[in-house]
């Protein structure tokens, strides 16, 4: 049935506006119900093994599933039905705009839309008289201007109906990640123009993080929303937007990446796919860890993009940004660079101070089978220096988006991520940290300490003896070598070596003795290296166990 003239003149949107307000509601509802899934249900049978097990385990992964998808859809209708009002509320607007000049002019309108003369009853006839005809010719255009206002409304009515007649599935609400993209894209085309996207575009990536920033504390509350429901895969990766915003817009980013290749996936996908699927079964794993895991960041960009943080950075007095080298893939920040990036803010825990602690997983990380002195030539300088530049422009958004006062912010780099720090650092304006630490470092590009720009007492350095990416040959030694050697032999493939006398840096006690294993075991629990990147993190440097450069 199409809105008329009557209805539209006397629509009110009080009833439009409690079921926009109930819709938000039960999104949010919805939404926890998922997370109580995960932590209350699931997490617990964890351990649990048989096929009964896997059975439990498959169908709350449905039902936890089932809630997100109808929380994402909730949140679709409120946008729309919000999209809705802010339209027709701008017909009805006209149109009473419109009765009030008609009515001044000495006409009146009908119940069914009709213009009539006020003083005849009815529209003039086919009277000679010039006044009455020029009458005539303004009562016509006030007609035409009538019809023309009722079939805007009319359109913006049957658009809308018809955007909430697709947001629906079928019975059992049996679906997929996939399904609530397509319906945010449907409704973003429908309710483009209502919810004011148009107008309030998020910025683009690589977007300076203040102005981002103060987009988003531009918009209502409302448009928030909308953005979140309709722009996840945007909100969630902009530097700039609140940390806990990014969360949960990423959650549902990584529920659609996950779904977007039914099993078997293809090879060509595989290994992000299964470490998409791994970052999620840790953050179920971790739901109730004091601090909760956040997810800053996920991406199918070039090799996969994550960011995972235990903590929220934007109320922590304590934060660390780690970022990972040689071979890290996705599924790393699920496993082992999920636990370095947790263990760092447990030994920086002191019981007085929030810390959060994250690994940074933003670029593309050099790929190789193992990076022995023998297997430079994984180590060039182009995946490093973009990977710094979007890394500093990541702890520029922190900065933006923390509340009170400014945080201690400690930057770590492990193999290859020390140089890609050390590009972050050396780039014009360097960084917002207050200590870097560099962790089983091939150099960093810079031949001193203080061209990282954080002072050169508070550059750090952990370097085993028997780690051999420390020691990574220089251009010299590999084109010379025992004589490029003993010309600088502290000279290392990224620059000088971070541990050595000549750099100026600050070197602590990591585990002694010859370990085969040692580029890998500096963020080991209980080790004297992860004590002390704990104490460095948390402003306890006179703590720091120091040990002698090379």
């Amino acid at each position: 049935m199409s809105l008329t003239f009557q209805q539209l003149n006397d629509l009110r949107f009080t009833a439009l506006e409690s079921a926009k307000e109930e819709w938000a509601k039960t999104s949010s509802r919805l939404a926890g119900y998922g997370d109580r899934v995960d932590s209350h249900m699931r997490r617990p049978l964890h351990d649990w093994q048989g096929g009964a097990a896997d059975t439990a385990q498959a169908r709350m992964k449905r039902l936890n599933e089932n809630f997100r998808f109808a929380s994402q859809e909730s949140a679709l209708i409120q946008t729309t039905i919000d999209g809705a009002v802010t339209e027709l509320r701008e017909m009805q607007k006209l149109l009473h705009a419109l009765l009030d000049r008609i009515t001044r002019a000495g006409f009146k309108v009908t119940s069914n839309g009709e213009v009539v003369d006020a003083e005849e009853g009815g529209a003039p006839g086919n009277d000679a008289d010039p006044e009455a005809q020029k009458r005539e010719e303004i009562r016509a255009i006030r007609q035409q201007e009538i019809f023309d206002a009722v079939r805007a409304a009319v359109e913006v009515d049957a658009r809308y109906c018809l955007a909430l007649s697709r947001l629906s599935v079928e019975r059992g609400l049996k679906v997929d990640g996939l399904e609530s993209q397509r319906d945010a894209s449907l409704i973003s085309k429908a309710a483009v123009r209502g919810i004011g996207l148009d107008g309030a575009k998020a910025p683009a990536k690589g977007t300076d993080p203040k102005k981002v920033h103060d987009w988003w504390n531009g918009l209502s509350e409302e448009e928030r929303e909308e953005q979140l429901a309709l722009n996840p895969s945007v909100i969630g990766n902009l530097d700039g937007i609140p940390s806990r915003t990014r969360d949960k817009a990423n959650r549902v980013n990584l529920d659609r990446l996950i779904e977007m290749y039914p099993e078997p996936v293809p090879d060509g996908v595989k290994e992000r796919h299964d470490g998409f699927k791994a970052i999620r079964e840790r953050l179920i794993g971790d739901a109730t860890h004091d601090p909760e895991p956040l997810l800053l960041g996920i991406s199918p960009e070039g090799q996969g993009r994550a960011i995972l943080s235990y903590g929220d950075p934007d109320t922590a007095d304590n934060v660390a940004a780690y970022v990972p080298g040689l071979n890290t893939t996705l599924a790393d920040v699920g496993d082992e660079d999920g636990d370095r990036a947790k263990h760092v803010g447990e030994s920086a825990a002191d019981g007085k101070h929030k810390t959060a602690s994250m690994v940074w997983l933003g670029y593309d990380t050099p790929q190789t089978g193992s990076w022995t002195p023998h297997d430079y030539e994984v180590a060039g300088e182009a995946r490093g220096k973009k990977g710094g530049a979007d890394f500093g422009h990541f702890l520029d958004g922190i900065q933006a988006t923390h509340q009170g006062e400014r945080p201690h912010v400690t930057a770590i780099g492990h193999s290859y991520g020390s140089f890609t720090l050390g590009q972050a650092a050396q780039r014009e304006g360097g960084i917002p940290a207050d200590d870097i630490i560099l962790v089983g470092s091939p150099g960093t590009g810079a031949q001193k300490a203080e061209e990282l720009g954080v002072g050169a007492d508070h550059v750090w350095t952990g370097a085993a003896d028997s780690d051999l990416v420390t020691h990574a040959p220089s251009d010299a030694e590999k084109g010379f070598g025992i004589a490029g050697h003993l010309w600088d032999p502290h000279e290392l493939h990224f620059g000088q070596d971070p541990a050595s006398e000549e750099f100026g840096g600050r070197r602590f006690g990591v585990y002694p003795g010859w370990n085969p294993s040692s580029h890998s075991d500096y963020f080991d629990s209980g080790s004297e290296s992860l004590d002390n990147i704990g104490r460095i993190v948390s402003g306890r440097q006179n703590e720091v166990t120091i040990e002698e450069r090379r």
